[in-house]
């Protein structure tokens, strides 16, 4: 009558002893794991027998102690042990109705066992102190001590059933979590994945139009891409990469648009030292540089400037140019800035800014912080 494994799809380990008696089995119990658990069961005795011998008047006060010290002396070896029967005969397998029997028989094999293990105790310590131990009438006093017996195992079970609830629930939510980070990591690499064609796309145009005017200017751009490609392909499954690498594609792009521009363009880049190993999401910078050139200065002509420094626990890229600059600090819906929105909300939600304004006095500036790790 064991259950379906599917029914199950986590260990129970309910108690301290419990847990203990599952990895004893496969050969790796802990013995401060059981020292740990006899404690419990002593210090919950000695409350118990405390309360007996407050409540009880006209005996000795070491009886009641012994009587409660007795019972939970054999109650807590048993427990690990209706943790094991529990797992041939699951609470929660289906019919239940299947399982009275069984649970029955187990909770009648729980009191014998428990009525026995007190009796013999408690002769024993009397004996050694002299006196006589009596049970009294057997069907009376054994049906007395089952129906606390069943109320135990019943709640044994019900504890048994809430933790396994909880692990399964536990369990479920860490799966939510790992799929949403799987699906977050899918979608980094997708939308980083878009920026590579694009810039492309963009790179060769503009080598044919410089083809037309300086073939060699254009073989050089030609050089740079193909540099590039490499660095780019080298990492293209990561999302993050050291600062360097970014900034190191970033050269290689300014150089072809300088190239593409020479005379017109100026281009400036600054870095605050020690920022070399910073991880930074990938091709981040290249898609603001081209979006400033592209819009702020179509034909190329101006002064372009980008910064990389540290605030704190931020980072903080600060992309200027001096073109036609734009009415309102909203974020254009191309395929470059775009992406870049998404990806920052992905890797950073609600621990990133990225803004566009005006620059006085012309041109615009684009500005982002984002957290490092280091």
């Amino acid at each position: 009558m064991a259950s379906d494994p599917a029914v199950r799809p986590v260990d129970t380990a309910l108690l301290p002893g419990s847990a203990m008696a599952s990895r004893a089995k496969a050969g790796g119990g802990s013995r401060l794991g059981w020292w740990l658990y006899a404690l419990c069961g002593l210090l919950f005795g000695l409350y118990m027998g405390l309360n007996a011998v407050i409540g009880t008047s006209g005996v000795a006060a070491w009886k009641p102690m012994l009587w409660e010290l007795s019972s939970v002396a054999v109650i807590f070896p048993i427990l690990p042990l209706i943790v094991l029967y529990e797992r041939r005969f699951p609470i929660d397998s289906t019919p239940r109705w299947r399982l009275i029997l069984p649970h029955l028989c187990g909770a009648l094999a729980f009191s014998a066992v428990h009525v026995t293990g007190i009796v013999i105790l408690r002769k024993l310590f009397y004996a050694f102190a002299g006196e006589t131990y009596t049970f009294g009438n057997v069907a009376v006093r054994g049906f007395y001590e089952f129906q606390k017996d069943l109320l135990v195992y019943a709640i044994v079970l019900m504890l048994i059933f809430a933790y396994r609830q909880f692990q399964t629930r536990r369990q479920g939510e860490l799966r939510a979590i790992e799929l949403n980070a799987e699906l977050s990591d899918a979608r980094l690499k997708h939308l980083t994945a878009q920026i590579e064609p694009h810039f492309l796309f963009n790179t060769l145009n503009a080598i044919s139009n410089r083809m037309h005017e300086d073939v060699e200017a254009a073989d050089r751009m030609i050089s740079e891409l193909g540099g590039l490609l490499r660095a780019a392909y080298d990492g293209n499954s990561q999302v993050l990469v050291p600062l360097a690498q970014e900034i190191g594609w970033l050269r290689g792009y300014a150089a072809m648009m300088t190239e593409r521009y020479r005379g017109q363009l100026h281009f400036e880049l600054k870095v605050a030292p020690g920022l070399e190993l910073c991880p930074v999401p990938r091709l981040l910078l290249q898609p603001l540089v081209e979006n400033a050139l592209r819009h702020g200065m179509p034909d190329g002509r101006g002064h372009l400037s980008v910064e990389v420094d540290r605030q704190d626990a931020l980072l903080r890229y600060r992309i200027s140019d001096d073109g036609v600059g734009i009415e309102s600090a909203r974020v254009p819906q191309g395929t470059g800035l775009s992406n870049i929105s998404r990806r920052l909300e992905l890797l950073y939600p609600g621990t990133h800014t990225f803004t566009l304004a005006p620059r006085a006095p012309r041109g615009t500036q684009a500005t982002l912080t984002f957290p490092v790790a280091m």
